[in-house]
């Protein structure tokens, strides 16, 4: 039985993940157009692939990492904010659908609602963890920064593993 990561689940993570770090989802499909998975993006969206793009990519989302423990840091459900990750979840929704010949509109559109939700629920997730435990807000988003993280590496993971060939009997 195949166990290849669905396209749609994937826009899903990677929208999710941009409502948390809003930058973490590009660096991750750098690191997948590194492994080869996005080899069937084509036009536009294929720009994630130049090794310019990933360079910054990732020097942006390492210091989205910095930034997100100062306390000048806007709140992620603010609109500017919002709006960027909701770029993010749709652009790279759209670029895993792409890469996996489904719809890209759907991919886009999954991508940026997962986004606004996981925004809102990790922002609310996140001042609850803070007054429960009472913690200093920079530990809990370090904490967080740990799950993107892992869920990151598992999906780019999963989507890097080879398809297993079936051999007629």
């Amino acid at each position: 039985m195949s166990r290849e990561v669905n396209a749609y689940w994937a826009a899903a993570l990677l929208g999710t993940l941009a409502g948390m770090r809003s930058m973490a989802p590009a660096a991750i499909l750098g690191q997948l157009s590194r492994k080869g998975a996005l080899s069937g993006v084509t036009g536009t969206l294929a720009l994630v692939s130049q090794p310019g793009v990933m360079r910054m990519t990732n020097l942006l989302a390492l210091g989205e990492l910095l930034a997100d423990k100062l306390p000048i840091t806007p709140n992620r459900t603010a609109v500017g904010p919002l709006l960027g990750r909701v770029f993010t979840g749709a652009i790279t929704g759209a670029i895993i659908c792409s890469a996996k010949k489904k719809s890209v509109w759907a991919g886009a559109l999954i991508g940026a609602s997962a986004a606004v939700g996981a925004a809102f629920g990790a922002y609310a997730l996140r001042k609850r963890a803070v007054k429960k435990s009472h913690l200093p807000d920079a530990v809990i988003a370090i904490g967080e920064d740990v799950l993107v993280g892992v869920v990151g590496m598992s999906l780019t993971s999963r989507l890097t593993r080879p398809t297993p060939v079936s051999v007629p009997a």
